[in-house]
């Protein structure tokens, strides 16, 4: 089952009415602005992403740490939090979930082996971003989470890939690519888990989800992008719209 809900990500993760196995979520990283690079003979490149991705810094953690609460009210005990950021965000994001009750245990790495020219040649290419994992600190009781680990080959905390590219590539500017959720979603879930992602954009979590036998939610507040998530997805057979209402377990795939 897979629910496509239009709205806020804070109020619409109120309305689960049950616990979800794991989030695996790529909010806003505040870092738009309004700089547009002019490429001879070739298309303008723009990191002014919408007003979706601008915040002060203090606003931001304010803004991260609100959605994280959200988010552990509906995740299990022994649920896994994956958190999608750039690298100068780190040690604010891990600070946050771990005062909130979280416990770190890992900052993956994502390579992109394409990334955007550097124009000025004045600095590095933005070639990396993170992906924090953690799960909810535990006591006096130890708690099993899924940790599906493969082949030792494959379980670098290093992945490596092209940005979105061709048949696969939405409008939606900071799309991840689906072998990357994929990998994810193989190591930190089972099949028939519930996984949420609260900031949906074009639905690439919803589809390596169904292609895997998980179930998602996915929340996007942006109409356009919705718009576009509901048609990649149209194919999906099993699968909800929602813009008003609870969302429940009712009909989990199996």
């Amino acid at each position: 089952m897979h629910y496509l809900v239009l709205g806020d990500a804070l109020q619409k993760t109120k309305l689960i009415d049950f616990k979800v196995d794991t989030a695996i979520v790529d909010p806003p990283y505040n870092t738009a602005n309004k700089n547009t690079k002019i490429l001879k003979g070739r298309k303008a490149r723009s990191s002014d992403f919408g007003k979706w991705d601008y915040f002060g810094d203090e606003e931001y953690l304010i803004f991260t740490k609100n959605w994280i609460e959200e988010v552990s009210k509906k995740l299990k005990d022994n649920g896994n939090l994956l958190i999608f950021c750039k690298m100068e965000y780190i040690s604010d994001i891990k600070r946050i979930y771990e005062n909130i009750g979280f416990k770190h245990h890992g900052t993956i790495i994502w390579h992109k082996t394409n990334p955007a020219p550097q124009i000025r040649k004045n600095g590095f290419l933005s070639s990396c971003e993170a992906v924090l994992w953690a799960t909810k600190g535990f006591d006096n009781t130890k708690i099993s989470y899924t940790f599906n680990f493969s082949k030792q080959n494959e379980m670098h905390n290093f992945m490596e890939s092209p940005i979105c590219m061709g048949k696969e590539r939405t409008k939606h500017p900071t799309q991840k690519p689906k072998r990357i959720l994929s990998h994810l979603i193989n190591i930190f879930t089972n099949k028939g888990d519930w996984i949420l992602d609260c900031f949906a954009g074009s639905g690439t979590l919803a589809e390596a989800a169904d292609d895997l036998d998980r179930n998602s939610i996915n929340i996007e507040n942006d109409k356009e992008y919705f718009k576009i998530l509901a048609q990649r997805l149209e194919k999906l057979k099993n699968k909800k719209i929602l813009k008003t209402g609870k969302i429940t377990k009712s009909k989990s795939k199996k």
